[in-house]
Parts: structure tokens; sequence; C-alpha cells
């Protein structure tokens, strides 16, 4: 059985941003890349980037700065995206880590999230997330997570427009100390989907959980009632020069299954095989062929 289908998407890569007041960064090219360790304080390569401006809170106490510093740095490569975040936490004791599934729900938890826009259209986006233990949290936003036609489908991971499913290639490591604690990604540009160019802005922002006063705050201000898959609320990461390395991954799988029905053939075993592979290309920024192939035979 051989199964082709073709995803596409009308995107573009707007510079200008079509609301007012929200937070600029300008992107950092390195030439070299940090070691992912989780351990920020004190590491060369994130000290000499510029950190982002502080978070504000939407709840407890909308409006106000956030009770605790959070230091945030950008930088990428040719080939990769980094972030790193120091959450400093005045008793590290308090800090809270409900549960190290993946994709499981941070809203409990001392958390850092981040939303990506990579094609600046403010309607979808790629949401990567952690906790203190390394936890890894990653979707896809479709139209700020309220999917197609302002459906709310709920099916296999799928809820609205939050695909849950989708298990990127990339790392995250922590790292909890006196001083609260910290977490540093590497995002394989492959792993993303974005158009080629120089110069390119990218929506972008940035969510932080305090669990001892249940608290949370964004970089880009987001009204109450909404949340981090608000892109058309989000900041801008201006300057960035990328090309697009393409996407190809292959799954290969092999089930067997033995049978013995006593009862009927005591000396009979029946063996079933079944192989198979999915395989998923990027043939262009926004156009993604998926290909499953599926083989049965059975070997008595």
């Amino acid at each position: 059985m051989l199964i082709i289908s073709f995803y596409a998407e009308a995107q573009e890569n707007r510079t200008q941003t079509q609301g007012t007041n929200r937070p600029v960064i300008q992107a950092k090219l390195s030439t070299s890349d940090p070691v992912v360790d989780g351990k920020i304080i004190g590491d060369s390569f994130w000290e000499s980037i510029e950190p982002i401006g502080d978070l504000t809170q939407i709840k407890p106490n909308v409006g106000a700065p956030a009770s605790e510093k959070t230091v945030i740095r950008i930088a990428y490569t040719d080939k990769m995206f980094y972030i790193s975040a120091i959450c400093y936490h005045t008793d590290p004791k308090a800090i809270v880590v409900s549960d190290s599934r993946r994709d499981a729900d941070l809203t409990d938890d001392d958390s850092f999230l981040f939303i990506l826009d990579t094609y600046n259209d403010t309607q979808n986006g790629f949401l990567f997330g952690t906790n203190a233990n390394g936890m890894e949290y990653d979707a896809q936003i479709d139209n700020e997570g309220k999917g197609s036609n302002n459906t709310n489908r709920q099916q296999g991971g799928v809820i609205g427009g939050i695909n849950l499913n989708w298990d990127a290639d990339w790392d995250v490591k922590t790292e909890i100390g006196d001083y609260g604690w910290s977490a540093e990604f590497a995002i394989p540009l492959r792993s993303l989907r974005f158009t080629s160019g120089e110069n390119l802005v990218w929506g972008i922002n940035f969510e932080r959980n305090i669990s001892k006063t249940t608290e949370t705050a964004y970089w880009a201000a987001i009204p109450i009632g909404f949340d981090l898959k608000r892109l058309s609320m989000a900041g801008k990461l201006n300057g960035l020069n990328l090309k697009n390395p393409g996407n190809f991954k292959i799954f290969p799988y092999v089930l067997t299954q033995a049978v013995n029905n006593k009862a009927i053939v005591p000396d009979k075993t029946d063996t079933n095989f079944e192989a198979g592979m999915d395989l998923k290309y990027s043939l262009t920024p926004s156009l993604t062929l998926d290909l499953t192939y599926n083989t049965d035979f059975a070997q008595v």
C-alpha cells in the first residue's frame, strides 16, 4: 500500500507588523555553536549576546513587571537556532516540576516557553517549551490555535489548531542551581519551515510560568483571555539571513506477531509480519510531501 499526500501553505514574509508598540529584538548570526548543557551563567558564548528585555505579568497582576528576573538571549547559525533562558528564583526549593512526559501541560510547572512565527503571517507558528527538569514540549500552531475556520476539532493529539503530534528534532538542556534554573534550546533549522532570504523578520514571544506565585508573564504583552498562541500580538525578531536547508525524514518499522491456537492445530504457529515506512520531505518551504509505504505478508 502506497499513500502520497501533499501539504501546502500559502504564506508570505512581511517585514512590517500590523500592530504598534510590539517589542523588537535583533538576530545575531554566530560563526560558532554553544555547548548545549543548560549551564548559561558564565558561558562566554551567551554573555557576548545582548539579553532581551523584561517580561510583563498577565496574572496575577496584569501589567506589572514579572516578580522574578528572566534573562533571555537568541543566537543562530546557518544550521541551528538557539535560545537560552536564565530563570532567576528567590526560593529555588520552591521550584515545581509535576510532569516530565513529552508534551505534558506546563501551566502549573515552573516553565519557560517561546513561539516562532517563521513566516511572519501573525497566524501560524511553532511552539517550544520546557520545565526545570528539561522536559520537551513542542507543537505546531494553526490560526493562533483556533484551527481552520475556527473549528474546535479534537482528535489524536490535535486540539483546535494545536498539533501536539508534531514532535520535531531538537534538544533542550536545563540546570537547577542556587540562582533558580536555566534552559538552553538547540533547534535545527531543518526542523522548521521558513522562507530563504536576507533581513527576514520572524514573529516571536516568550512565556514564563512561576508556580510559587501562580504567575504567568510574557515578553510581548498579551490581553487577558489570550495566551502565547496569540501571534498577532507577538514581538519581532529582525535581521535574519537564512537559507532553508530542506527537511527529509524517514521512519522505517517492522512488526511481528506469532499466533499458536492449540485448540485448532496444536503444532502450527502462524507468524505475521508487517513492514513499512513513513517519509516526510519538504519540497519547498511551503509544500511538504508525506509518503507512507506498508507491506503485509504472512509466513507459516
